[in-house]
């Protein structure tokens, strides 16, 4: 069994971040930040089932800076777990095993939105399907 430290260093070596340098631009530089009720609000009207290359790339950065505005991921992609933990929508024991899951199926894209709306559509899809079997 892991200890709370050993456990955090897994995650953020789970969750490297998409390289600075490989962004060519800044998402959110010209969206008005949310407030965190909008920002709950947008994060409710999530596409459900989606095949999502058919997204728009639009909608995939707004959403990309509600995750930001809410501080979900930080500005450079990395997923902040005990923020995403505190927010009630997951728990920490499911965090480390479908984050693993979720992160290596994007590890290689190197756009902003297409990664964090990915990464975060797999969650939510994946903690969708578990609600579904219980």
């Amino acid at each position: 069994m892991m200890d709370g430290q050993s456990f955090y260093l897994f995650l953020i070596f789970l969750c490297s971040s998409v390289q600075g340098a490989s962004v060519v631009f800044n998402p959110c530089i010209s969206q008005k930040e949310l407030s965190a009720a909008e920002a709950i609000i947008a994060l409710e009207n999530w596409p459900d089932n989606q095949d999502i290359s058919l997204i728009e790339h639009r909608y995939k950065c707004t959403m990309t800076c509600v995750l930001i505005d809410l501080g979900l991921v930080n500005k450079m992609g990395q997923v902040q777990i005990d923020k995403y933990v505190e927010s009630g929508v997951l728990d920490r024991m499911w965090v480390a095993s479908d984050l693993a899951s979720c992160r290596s199926k994007y590890h290689d894209e190197w756009d902003l939105c297409e990664f964090v709306f990915g990464i975060f559509n797999c969650f939510r899809e994946m903690k969708l399907a578990a609600e579904r079997k219980v």
